[in-house]
């Protein structure tokens, strides 16, 4: 069997796995959302408050389809599609992606506006920064706001999302960017993550040339860095 070929094998398990993953992840709440749905038309006739824990039940899991649905396209897109880069300003991605944010989550993001010039596809680097954001925001307490920094030094540019959070251990570091990886299943699934953020992250950066780091620490939280190479382009 030639490298070829063992390659090939590899990009193909890999591709059922991710498929069969995804099918599991998109099969629970589904069913979960017909068996409320089929418990609020049985309950509204009997106890209306019943019912309406039934419905907010479906919102949930509406939403946590629709994130998972909206996850897979974006790593879709950029598995099947060719990068164009370009000149941006990393300060108009990162503004552009807090003014998507809820009124009450906006006041929790610190963030100085450093004008930072690289060379990258901006569809991939939004989509970075935004899981990037999401992720710090969600799993960090309520009372406690993240900050978003851009620094330069003589051969790169630094972008970075800390957090207060309840950090990630050594162990875990090694496998947060894997498809599918919680750090706390329980939690993760009852915040609504989808175990795709980081990995659609760590997709887009890699496939514009950068490189993405993480320093942490148990109960005093993480800091996730977007490292950037100066390039000059004519």
């Amino acid at each position: 069997m030639n490298d070829n070929t063992e390659e090939f094998l590899e990009i193909t398990r890999i591709k059922e796995e991710f498929i069969a993953n995804a099918s599991h992840e998109l099969k629970t709440p589904v069913a979960s959302v017909r068996l409320a749905a089929e418990s609020a038309l049985r309950s509204l006739k009997l106890n209306d408050g019943m019912a309406k824990s039934f419905l907010e039940q479906i919102l949930r899991d509406s939403d946590r389809m629709n994130e998972l649905i909206s996850d897979l396209l974006d790593l879709s897109l950029m598995e099947t599609s060719d990068i164009d880069m370009e000149v941006i300003d990393l300060h108009d991605v990162i503004s552009n992606e807090i003014s998507y944010l809820s009124k009450q989550n906006k006041k929790r993001v610190g963030y100085k506006k450093t004008k930072a010039e690289i060379f990258a596809n901006y569809d991939d680097i939004s989509i970075a920064v935004k899981n990037l954001i999401k992720n710090a925001l969600k799993y960090s307490p309520p009372e406690e706001n993240i900050f978003i920094k851009t620094e330069e030094s003589t051969s790169e540019i630094i972008c970075s999302f800390q957090d207060y959070g309840s950090g990630i251990s050594k162990a875990d570091q090694e496998k947060i960017f894997e498809r599918f990886y919680r750090v706390d299943k329980g939690r993760s699934r009852k915040l609504g993550g989808t175990g795709l953020g980081l990995a659609i992250v760590k997709h887009a950066i890699d496939r514009n040339n950068a490189r993405i780091e993480i320093e942490s620490k148990l109960s005093f939280g993480s800091t996730f860095s977007i490292i950037f190479s100066k390039v000059n382009v004519k």
